[in-house]
């Protein structure tokens, strides 16, 4: 995913010459040189291309003027001037896709792009339930980490959804087991094969 004013900049903080997002315009198939601050939000609607959005999901703070060139428009702005560029436009780009957000989402906007993005079929993500938030990755011999926060003051706990070994403590859970979360905690839980 591209954010806005992705490329904008050389490493001296100058506008580069090129469209931006540059040396990615053509790999994104999108490209922008006009761009605006927005004094209030702005109406985002879908464009029924598959990234559904709330009625309430709005553009905050940035506006870039993206013009398609090839990408698959996903949203658009409800405004009379910069309606005319669209909000997310999304191409295919060797075996994956890149997705190009010209805005700052606001929340409920954010909520439905990266569910989109990453949709739930991770049973991780279904148990990240406010103040709980669960982010993964991969390590280099292919074993996935979850990364467990708690944001609250509150302890709680969680259920594991699959077997797991905490990479701090050892201590190993089988799917089910209560992942315990301190105040402000966080586990670092590597799934077991």
């Amino acid at each position: 995913m591209l954010g806005p004013r992705t490329a904008y900049a050389d490493h001296e903080a100058r506008a580069r010459l090129e469209p931006k997002p540059a040396r990615l315009a053509d790999a994104a198939r999108v490209r922008y040189q006009e761009f605006a601050n927005l004094g209030s939000a702005l109406p985002v609607r879908g464009t029924g291309r598959g990234l559904e959005l709330p009625d309430d999901a709005a553009a905050t703070g940035w506006v870039d003027g993206l013009i398609a060139e090839g990408a698959e428009v996903l949203a658009s702005y409800e405004h009379p001037h910069h309606g005319r560029w669209p909000a997310v436009v999304t191409a295919k780009h060797g075996a994956g896709r890149i997705t190009t957000v010209g805005t700052v989402p606001g929340p409920a906007f954010a909520r439905a792009l990266l569910s989109w993005l990453v949709p739930l079929d991770d049973d991780w993500r279904r148990i990240a339930v406010q103040p709980v938030t669960v982010l993964s990755a991969t390590t280099r011999q292919g074993r996935r980490v979850r990364f467990v926060h708690n944001w609250s003051w509150e302890p709680t706990s969680v259920p594991a959804p699959s077997a797991v070994t905490d990479a701090v403590s050892g201590v190993a859970l089988i799917a089910g087991d209560a992942v315990a979360l301190g105040a402000w905690d966080v586990k670092v839980l590597v799934e077991n094969d």
